[in-house]
Order: structure tokens, then sequence, then C-alpha cells
């Protein structure tokens, strides 16, 4: 059930998109797009586009900044569009964001939001944005929730499921229902919504399953296993290296 108006949060949309050569070609934006149907529901929405790191940077340290001022008492969403993989990000000109560099731009934008920044990733393996949630050294987190896909999805099917997810989150329905709408309404169910906490907890278990003891055991044994030969060439390496 939608919250009632009352209830709903003010926010608007602050786009950072960085196309591909291909689509710069073809002058295909998926902001102007976006920016389109979220202005129907008469909520608020910039874009910014961004072919390099030095404009990536400026775009979330300068130009969210200047949003914010523009609409006092709205929490923003931020969305960032542009090709990805499980390294990270990649811009127009072929740089790469490493997830852990776009943890670092995040952490003061969540932490002036007091926690509570929404994550947007529209890009392939968005899924693995995850990981700037996974350092259990660093307690801060960049970000309370992140949206993506997680695996390739086509262009057509994250323009269509963000206009969904934009046009249910203004109507005030709730993160997950409009999730659950994105993969209706694009035909890719691999569409996900996760918090960092969840992320980070899910990494914590992870680390602590593993057995230092039981995986050292199971390598000395596999080495064992190994051709007598062959483990005395292996073993005259390492001698070797050590020397």
């Amino acid at each position: 059930m939608a919250l009632p108006p009352d209830k709903r949060i003010k926010f608007f949309v602050y786009i950072i998109e960085s196309p591909s050569a291909v689509d710069l070609y073809h002058k295909r934006y998926e902001g102007d797009l976006l920016k389109q149907a979220i202005n129907l529901n008469l909520i608020p929405c910039t874009d910014r586009v961004a072919i390099s790191r030095e404009a990536f940077e400026a775009a979330i340290k300068v130009g969210l900044h200047e949003d914010m001022q523009l609409f006092p008492n709205m929490i923003p969403i931020l969305h960032i569009s542009s090709h990805g993989s499980s390294d990270g990000i990649q811009l127009s000109n072929g740089e790469l964001i490493r997830w852990e560099e776009l943890r670092e731009l995040l952490k003061p934008v969540n932490k002036a939001l007091k926690g509570g920044l929404l994550l947007c990733m529209s890009s392939c393996e968005g899924y693995s944005g995850c990981r700037m949630a996974m350092f259990p050294e660093d307690p801060e987190h960049p970000f309370f929730a992140i949206v993506g896909n997680s695996s390739k999805p086509s262009w057509s099917e994250t323009a269509i499921a963000y206009a969904t997810f934009y046009h249910l989150i203004a109507k005030g329905e709730f993160i997950t229902t409009a999730v659950d709408a994105m993969r209706v309404a694009s035909g890719n169910n691999d569409f996900f919504v996760i918090t960092a906490e969840e992320a980070h907890k899910g990494y914590l278990e992870y680390t602590d399953k593993l057995n230092a003891g039981l995986i050292q055991q199971q390598l000395q044994s596999e080495v064992q296993e190994e051709p007598s030969d062959k483990l005395a060439k292996l073993m005259e390496l390492s001698n070797k290296r050590t020397s």
C-alpha cells in the first residue's frame, strides 16, 4: 500500500550520465528520457553529462551540492548511468572509476544525508556496487541502499525500468515494491535493491565462515597428490625463490 501524500519523502533526482561512444554518436541519452518521465510526476530532476574523471568528480563534489541548494528540504536520489563491470564504472573517455574509488566519493554525501543516500546504478553488473559496503575495517557506508541490475540489461530495459521506479516512488510506493515493478515492466528479472547494512553483514558472515586452517590443509593435500616428479620440481622452484 502506498504512503499517503503527507507521509511521502520529498526528493529530487540527480543524474550523472557518462554515455558510451556509440550512445554519443546516436545522441542516445538515458538522462533526457528519465528527466521527462520524472518531471511528469512533478518531481525535480537535473542531469550532468560527465565524460571524464574530472567532470564526474565535479558532478558529485560540486554539482550535487549546488542542486541541493536549489531544492531545499528535498532529499536527493543519486542516479549514475554509465558502462559498468565487476571492477567499477567506465566513463565516456574510457577511464575506469573503481568501486573503492566511487565509495570514497560517496561517503561524504551519505554522511551529509545522515546515512540516507539512495543510489541507483544504471549500468551492467550494477550489483557489483554492493562491494562499496564490504569494508569490515570501515563502518562508514557510502549509501543507505543501492538499486541496480546484476546482469547486462539492454538500454531499453534500463530506461523502462527506471522510469517505472521513479513513477512509483513519486506515488509513495516502497522501494521494494517499485523494484518488483521494474522487473515486470522491463521484462528483466535481474533488477535488485539491497541496503549497505545487508551487504556489509553478508560479507562479514561470509568471511567468518572461511576457515584459514582448513583451506591451508586442503591446499597442502592437493599439492601432495601431485606426481612425485612434478612435486619435486615445484619444491625446487620454491627453494630458489626463498634463497
